[in-house]
């Protein structure tokens, strides 16, 4: 599934956006799960606290803020990089200002519903078959998660949960096995009872790492010398978290 999220204050604008996609799900018998808001509040309440969003059509004329700050907020305070956006402007000298915020791409209005599709169909291209998930199951019954959502891993008695921005999902497991089966980029073991997605660390400290969550995660002696050469090697920007 696709999670599509369109932000512009004009509906009709909206609605065409809505309509290219609908048009190419049919065509395509694609899985979409298309919503639309209308402010930069909205759409901040709708990526911070409710579900995981793909794609991102966003105006920069807000009428409560604009959308180049709010795409700033997505990046550095919600430290969201999943999220793919696609600016929406009727003016086009805004394209400069957007590379701070990493953009996917930018449409000028008005608008056409074939430059919509291609710029989908340019997405999936380059994003549908990178889609990477864990495996696991549940009783008999096997499930996945994309590993880009999981914040950390972690193991009590024989339980091992998958923790999420959304949701802390829980199976039956070896955390040996896990430490093995885990070779995902971006993943470390540090601790016997945990492994982190660095992409969600808050803070490095010396004896524990802060996610995401605030949750404090410890950083056992076993694993500490290979955190801290791994802390080493990250580059300037995400070094700048460390204590």
């Amino acid at each position: 599934m696709y999670r599509i999220l369109i932000c512009d204050d004009e509906k009709p604008t909206c609605d065409l956006i809505e309509s290219a996609l609908i048009r190419l799900k049919e065509t395509q018998q694609l899985d979409l799960c298309i919503d639309q808001c209308y402010t930069a509040d909205a759409l901040l309440k709708n990526i911070g606290e409710k579900d995981y969003i793909d794609l991102l059509f966003l105006d920069i004329e807000l009428p409560d803020m604009n959308g180049v700050e709010a795409g700033r907020i997505l990046r550095e305070e919600y430290h969201n990089e999943e999220v793919q956006i696609i600016y929406i402007s009727s003016k086009s000298q805004y394209a400069m200002q957007l590379f701070q915020t990493r953009p996917f791409d930018f449409l000028i209005k008005p608008i056409e519903q074939n430059a919509v599709i291609h710029l989908f169909e340019k997405y999936m291209n380059l994003y549908g078959a990178h889609q990477k998930f864990f495996h696991y199951k549940v009783g008999k019954r096997e499930e996945k998660v994309l590993y880009s959502e999981i914040m950390y891993f972690m193991c009590e008695q024989r339980k091992i949960y998958i923790v999420t921005r959304r949701e802390k999902i829980s199976f039956y497991g070896k955390m040996k096995e896990l430490h093995k089966a885990i070779q995902t980029a971006g993943f470390w073991s540090v601790h016997y009872s945990y492994i982190i997605n660095v992409k969600y660390v808050k803070k490095f400290k010396n004896n524990e790492i802060v996610m995401y969550d605030d949750y404090a995660v410890p950083i056992s002696s076993a694993y500490k010398e290979k955190v801290k050469e791994k802390i080493l090697h990250l580059d300037e920007g995400d070094r700048n978290h460390a204590e």
